[in-house]
């Protein structure tokens, strides 16, 4: 066996030879030149080498030519005022209770969405030239900043880079932290960011305090109306019983009848006496006293009846009537009265701000780069490596075995 190998490798060496002899002597060196250089390409194509001059090209960015980073970080809570009815107590001790917390980490939430929102970034760079002036990219790092001529949506996203709201869990306060690649960028941001977190709190309680206030009125309006229909309820009943007051009159006939009663107890007892006196049931005295009994009886059956239903009239029924008319009247009156007391509360609370900013801590301007996202980019540049390597050694076993 090693004595066919060893012809077959002289035979192709004298083939080069041959070969060679039909060359240049440039050309010889050209190709000795290509031969070295596919070499070199393949040395270079291997894993390990792509996995080392990436993770050096990103080291050398991060931490040679990449541009500064500043950050400026605040922190505020939402503070909802304490109503007028009770007891007022310290920020702190609002801000320790339960509710509270929850009520601020809620308007913190939505906070963090209007921050970053297309509308706060208009309102902060309303010239897009302005942004793209602000943070434009610089040699040698052009990777850092915005391109010229950036469309709406690359303008937003690169603004939303810029700002981290984070409302805490626990305290219910809002952590703002802007970056800039100056100490001036990253410190204006951040107040400018605390304005309008503020300007965001007060056109809330606008909105709160018009709708509190237009509602009110609407309560108002509604009272008044029902007032005015249960008074011209009763107006109406009193003139179809031509301007009767039933229940006066009621009490007048109650009061005549036990009048007329009384005076015929008074005339039975002076009939008893006299029967008892003459013992003759015809004695022109006793004949006398019986006849006013009987006509006093009479009276008062009709002054009963006449009680009962007059004219077609039942008071007794017309005084119940009567009395729920009153009764809405009241009712209506007393309902007017507290919707006007609610609307002067409503008035006196949208007089005063319902939630408003407490900053606990003012940005200051920053005196040193951070130095953090140099360490996580390098970091997330490794991470990028490890789950390559393992998704690719994954697929090539996979390719391998199928």
């Amino acid at each position: 066996m090693p004595a066919p190998t060893s012809s077959s490798d002289s035979s192709s060496s004298v083939s080069k030879e041959k070969f060679s002899s039909f060359l240049f002597p440039r050309d010889i060196a050209s190709a000795q030149s290509a031969e070295i250089w596919r070499e070199r390409l393949k040395r270079f194509a291997r894993p390990r080498v792509l996995i080392s001059a990436f993770l050096a090209t990103s080291a050398f960015y991060f931490f040679v030519i990449g541009r500064d980073r500043y950050t400026a970080t605040s922190e505020f809570v939402i503070q909802q005022a304490t109503p007028l009815n009770t007891s007022s107590s310290s920020v702190l001790a609002g801000a320790a209770s339960a509710p509270q917390v929850l009520t601020s980490l809620v308007d913190g939430q939505y906070l963090q969405v209007y921050l970053a929102s297309s509308d706060v970034k208009t309102r902060l760079f309303p010239d897009p030239q302005k942004l793209e002036q602000d943070y434009r990219i610089k040699f040698p790092d052009l990777l850092a900043g915005i391109l010229s001529n950036s469309s709406a949506p690359a303008q937003l996203s690169f603004y939303r880079k810029q700002l981290t709201v984070a409302p805490q869990p626990l305290s219910g306060s809002v952590i703002l932290t802007t970056s800039g690649f100056t100490p001036e960028q990253a410190f204006d941001l951040n107040n400018d960011l605390l304005k309008q977190s503020r300007r965001f709190v007060n056109e809330v309680n606008q909105s709160i305090s018009s709708d509190q206030n237009l509602f009110a009125k609407k309560e108002v309006q509604l009272a008044l109306a029902s007032l005015k229909q249960a008074t011209r309820n009763l107006e109406l009943f009193q003139e179809k019983h031509g301007n009767l007051n039933v229940q006066t009159e009621q009490a007048a006939t109650s009061s005549f009848i036990a009048g007329l009663e009384s005076r015929l107890v008074d005339l039975k007892v002076e009939e008893a006496a006299l029967r008892r006196q003459y013992r003759d049931p015809n004695a022109p005295e006793v004949a006398f006293v019986a006849d006013q009994v009987s006509e006093l009886e009479l009276q008062i059956r009709e002054e009963r009846n006449r009680a009962v239903s007059e004219n077609g009239r039942d008071l007794n029924s017309l005084a119940i009537e009567e009395s729920g008319l009153r009764s809405d009247v009241e009712f209506a009156t007393t309902a007017l009265q507290s919707a006007r007391l609610a609307a002067d509360n409503s008035r006196r609370e949208s007089q005063r701000q319902q939630k408003f900013v407490v900053v606990l801590s003012q940005p200051q301007l920053p005196v040193s780069p951070d130095h953090n996202w140099r360490w996580q980019g390098f970091l997330a540049s490794i991470g990028v490596v490890v789950v390559g390597w393992g998704v690719g050694g994954f697929l090539l076993k996979a390719i391998r075995k199928s």
